[in-house]
């Protein structure tokens, strides 16, 4: 019933009047490693756009269909329907999965509810409370996951907690910038006892480009160190992880 519903919505408002606006953009990544290997990654949108509704359609570098969504509004609430579940970027596509989403906010607070296909419905909300920024997912489920962000002075503290069957995990980062350097710490827990503690520091430089050091230990006293210079489109990075050998590569990305 749901996917026939989706489908009637999605033909209404492809026939019903030709699109106001139709735009393109995507995401693009390409990477050389040091053994001639070449891999790339590339993401498509296509949007239509007529009055409050709109289908987007995302498209891999194999033109196979990624997601497809209606969203539309009405009054105060927004709905999504549709396979939306790797809208977040070139990494983030999961299974296809059918999903009926509803959002609005109410006194600052922004409330959304997704339900997939045969599931239980998600509450999720986010606001500000005493100047922290708060987002908790799957709010009624004890597996909840809640991010919580302050800055204050300058730095920016960033907690991720998430329940999960074998414990919890967290993670929490702290950041700055001082004289033109951002410094960044991360502290990594997992539910299975294992941890990574991470730094990095970064700055602009006139004519080179954003150089980039960081470094990162694990609970099982693994480390990787990482140098990388960005500048426009291009990063050019060299990683080296315990005793293995280094790794160099040079990537490009960009989003249009």
């Amino acid at each position: 019933m749901f996917n026939k519903l989706l489908a009637a919505i999605a033909a209404i408002l492809l026939s019903a009047t030709t699109f106001a606006d139709v735009s393109l953009s995507g995401e693009y990544e390409g990477k050389l490693d040091d053994s001639g290997n070449y891999t790339q990654d590339v993401e498509v949108s296509v949007k239509g756009t007529s009055g409050d509704s709109t289908v987007t359609v995302t498209l891999d570098e194999n033109g196979d269909v990624d997601d497809l969504w209606v969203e539309t509004t009405l009054g105060a609430f927004v709905f999504k329907l549709g396979d939306y579940s790797g809208s977040d970027g070139l990494d983030d596509d999961d299974a296809d999965k059918t999903k009926f989403g509803v959002t609005t906010t109410v006194g600052g607070v922004k409330i959304t509810v997704d339900q997939e296909v045969g599931k239980t419905a998600k509450l999720t909300v986010a606001g500000k409370v005493a100047g922290v920024d708060l987002k908790v997912k799957d709010v009624l489920n004890s597996e909840r996951e809640t991010t919580a962000t302050v800055v204050a002075g300058g730095v920016t503290i960033k907690t991720v907690h998430s329940k999960v069957t074998a414990g919890n995990n967290l993670d929490t980062t702290v950041s700055t910038v001082v004289a033109g350097n951002t410094f960044s710490v991360g502290h990594d827990s997992n539910s299975d006892g294992t941890s990574t503690n991470s730094a990095s520091v970064s700055r602009d430089i006139t004519g080179i480009g954003v150089v980039k050091v960081e470094t990162e230990k694990t609970s099982a006293d693994v480390k990787t160190n990482t140098i990388s210079v960005k500048r426009g489109v291009w990063t050019l990075e060299h990683k080296k992880t315990g005793s293995a050998d280094g790794e160099t590569s040079l990537k490009a990305s960009f989003k249009f």
